[in-house]
């Protein structure tokens, strides 16, 4: 009789025992340009033996914004994360006023999770500009080891702890990558003892990317994928793209291809974090009970419609992204077609733990969708950008010498909105419009009268989006769905909470 109370008590607690996280972010990783194709471990620890997203995707396509995202579970006009200045809102007052205190770190802490970050947090924390230093821990945050600043290899300063801690050139003392991943794994093996969330986000592969000395060169004379668009001219497409990108030289392209290697070889150091990390969870004993999720802040372009590496786009190769999951109940080798966006992370996390998913968040949990749940019929989804530049002139990035395009400015704002559907192959679409404006004014798109362009692109023909559909005569179908899709993307532009969600799913 004893040792029936003693087995139901433990089944009990069993059923009761949350999930350990980990959540891995990339800087700037693609998957469309196959970002994640030389990544062995990434490939065999995760992908094989856990679940793969094929429609993964950014809400906008840059780092502060998208990071603010995941934390908040919010799209950029609900979290006021603009662009990554601190003026924009990126890591500024206004952020840790309004978020900081609602974040995937505060809800977890109140789920009795131990809360562990290492890496970049926000592309302007610690610096004098946004108001606080180093000693500055954002709430929610047990253990924090955050860089001050934006992505670095060496010659960086980090808060350790609300330390400040000064690193330099040293391959062994200083490739941050590494420290990412020893800081985290020290993390784990210190939390055995309660359920924990390790939130690990590596430099790589932004630019400029330095590959650790074991690795330079593992990939030199490798080139950048030559895409459908790769060195195509950006006609019928918005200024920046068809007059603000001059045709790739042969310079050009052997810097972006150059670029490309670099980028590759840096992921080998997120390799190495990802096997270290999956062993340390098997050597404790506690693999079987952690969710690991790997994801990017966003994806990136090298080549394409003639653009150097960058990202800021609308299109598939800048907004699409890798999203990883093995855990407990998440079958192996599989794959979904399921949408899932950043802003999905901070409730995902927030259901696995269980507590009460917020209503002011805008994305959804995919515990159900992890757990091979039913995949909806249709998405919708909005992605929006707020031109970044000097106030005084064009901003021009430079690749190399004499090879400036323009990446940016103070017009380059736009709102769009992906569509697409999981049924039946005869019956699928996948469609985005994209509506660009003169102005960088806050309001949504049907409050606005300087729209100068709209872009539209069917992507189940047209991957690569090399046919706006917009700039010619539309069928009556396409014509229906362009006014579907403008309905919807005001809705969407404006939305919040529990209207985002329902929006998402709502058929067209």
């Amino acid at each position: 009789m004893q040792y029936a109370v003693w087995l139901f008590m433990l089944l009990l607690n069993l059923s009761e025992c949350k999930p350990n996280i980990v959540y891995i972010l990339t800087d700037d990783q693609d998957i469309k340009l196959g970002g994640v194709s030389n990544q062995t471990y990434v490939n065999d620890l995760l992908a094989s033996e856990g679940l793969s997203f094929t429609n993964a995707f950014v809400t906008t396509p840059v780092c502060c914004p998208s990071r603010s995202s995941i934390l908040t579970g919010k799209y950029v006009h609900n979290h006021y994360t603009y662009e990554n200045s601190v003026d924009a809102g990126c890591n500024a007052p206004t952020w840790r006023s309004l978020n900081e205190n609602s974040t995937i770190g505060t809800y977890l802490q109140k789920a009795g999770y131990k809360t562990g970050f290492f890496g970049k947090y926000l592309n302007n924390y610690g610096l004098p500009a946004s108001g606080v230093g180093p000693e500055h821990i954002p709430p929610g945050w047990s253990t924090w080891f955050g860089l001050i600043g934006n992505s670095k290899y060496y010659d960086y300063s980090v808060s350790n702890n609300g330390v400040l801690e000064k690193h330099g050139h040293s391959y062994e003392k200083d490739y941050f990558t590494d420290l990412v991943r020893n800081h985290s794994v020290q993390f784990i093996k210190a939390s055995t003892d309660s359920p924990f969330f390790a939130y690990i986000a590596t430099p790589a592969p932004h630019r400029d990317a330095e590959p650790a000395p074991q690795y330079a060169n593992v990939f030199k004379g490798k080139v950048a994928p030559r895409t459908a668009s790769y060195g195509q001219h950006g006609k019928n497409k918005h200024w920046i793209i068809s007059e603000g990108t001059p045709s790739l030289t042969s310079n050009g392209a052997q810097l972006i291809d150059n670029l490309y290697q670099d980028r590759k070889e840096t992921l080998l150091s997120v390799d190495d974090l990802v096997k270290e990390v999956v062993s340390t969870l098997e050597s404790e004993g506690i693999l079987d009970n952690t969710f690991i999720f790997y994801n990017s802040d966003h994806g990136y372009h090298l080549g394409q419609f003639n653009q150097r590496g960058e990202k800021r786009q609308v299109y598939d190769e800048n907004i699409r992204v890798p999203l990883i999951v093995r855990g407990p109940g998440i079958a192996p080798n599989t794959v979904t077609e399921a949408l899932a966006l950043n802003i999905d992370m901070a409730p995902t996390f927030i259901d696995f733990a269980g507590l009460p998913i917020p209503d002011s968040m805008d994305g959804v949990s995919l515990k159900e969708t992890l757990e091979g749940g039913k995949i909806e019929d249709s998405y919708n989804f909005a992605v929006e950008y707020f031109g970044e530049g000097s106030p005084f002139g064009h901003d021009v990035f430079y690749t190399g010498p004499n090879i400036p395009f323009i990446h940016d400015c103070t017009n380059n704002t736009w709102y769009a909105i992906r569509s697409f559907s999981t049924i039946g192959s005869a019956k699928k679409y996948d469609t985005t419009l994209s509506h660009y404006y003169i102005k960088d004014s806050l309001l949504p798109p049907d409050e606005r009268d300087d729209l100068y362009f709209t872009e539209m692109y069917d992507l189940t023909e047209d991957p690569w989006q090399l046919n706006n559909l917009k700039n010619g005569d539309l069928s009556q179908d396409l014509t229906m769905m362009l006014s579907k899709m403008n309905t919807h993307l005001n809705k969407l532009a404006k939305c919040s909470g529990r209207d985002c969600r329902e929006l998402r799913v709502t058929e067209l």
